[in-house]
């Protein structure tokens, strides 16, 4: 008799430890594929993004929809399409700095006047921005000038520390393959301070983005690794 009850007492104990691990699973699962956002103030809301603009993103937490905005926001975690998203001066603050060869940028925060939402391919010491941007493109034709907008697109890495900015992809001039070597000289700039991964770089004969975003990943590994950056996300800074 005790036997029988101590089986079925064994056999309880299997079925709410399965029950258990399954429902940590699943949680683990839906955090996985549900998509989140890291508030300024350090709070986190799941949910799913359903799209992001340039100054507003919706969030639907499954009993409504949100409407937030880059000053509210520190990142944006779309799971569901592998994106992150980050508030940035960039798209509208980005300038020349003058007399740099190759030719270097900046953000002028001034100038941009408002933050928006770029994506974000790359986080880190180095962070790899990518943004559209739409302006007005005036052409002739026989029956006189045409107007239409044009959208020209930016890959883009910035060194957090230094607030040094480069030009990393330009699908159209990189065809002939000249200014492709130029953005190999600036990015060799932004990882100088790695002495052992710049000798790696500059052994390079072939540059491409894919090979940039490569050198860009292990020198922000390296420096998140030996503790260097100065940067921490708890800081949410915006750039």
């Amino acid at each position: 008799m005790k036997e029988a009850t101590l089986f079925k007492l064994c056999q309880m104990m299997a079925l709410i430890f399965l029950c258990l691990l399954a429902t940590a699973i699943y949680g683990q699962k839906k955090y996985i594929d549900t998509d989140s956002i890291i508030m300024m103030d350090g709070s986190n809301l799941y949910g799913k993004v359903s799209s992001v603009t340039d100054d507003k993103l919706t969030l639907d937490d499954g009993n409504a929809k949100m409407d937030f905005y880059p000053s509210q926001v520190y990142r944006v975690y779309q799971n569901s399409k592998g994106k992150i998203f980050a508030p940035s001066y960039i798209e509208k603050g980005l300038e020349k700095v003058k007399n740099s060869k190759p030719q270097m940028f900046r953000i002028n925060k001034e100038k941009s006047g408002e933050i928006r939402f770029a994506e974000l391919v790359q986080d880190g010491e180095i962070m790899v921005y990518y943004f559209k941007s739409s302006a007005l493109a005036v052409g002739g034709g026989t029956s006189g000038a045409l107007f239409g907008f044009t959208t020209t697109k930016y890959w883009c890495a910035l060194k957090r520390s230094s607030g040094q900015i480069i030009e990393l992809n330009d699908v159209v001039k990189d065809i002939l393959g000249h200014d492709v070597k130029e953005r190999a000289k600036n990015l060799s700039v932004l990882i100088k301070d790695e002495p052992k991964l710049l000798e790696q770089f500059l052994l390079e004969r072939k540059y491409s983005y894919k090979l940039f975003l490569d050198y860009i990943k292990r020198y922000n590994e390296i420096v998140c690794a030996n503790n260097l950056n100065e940067h921490t996300l708890s800081e949410r800074l915006v750039y």
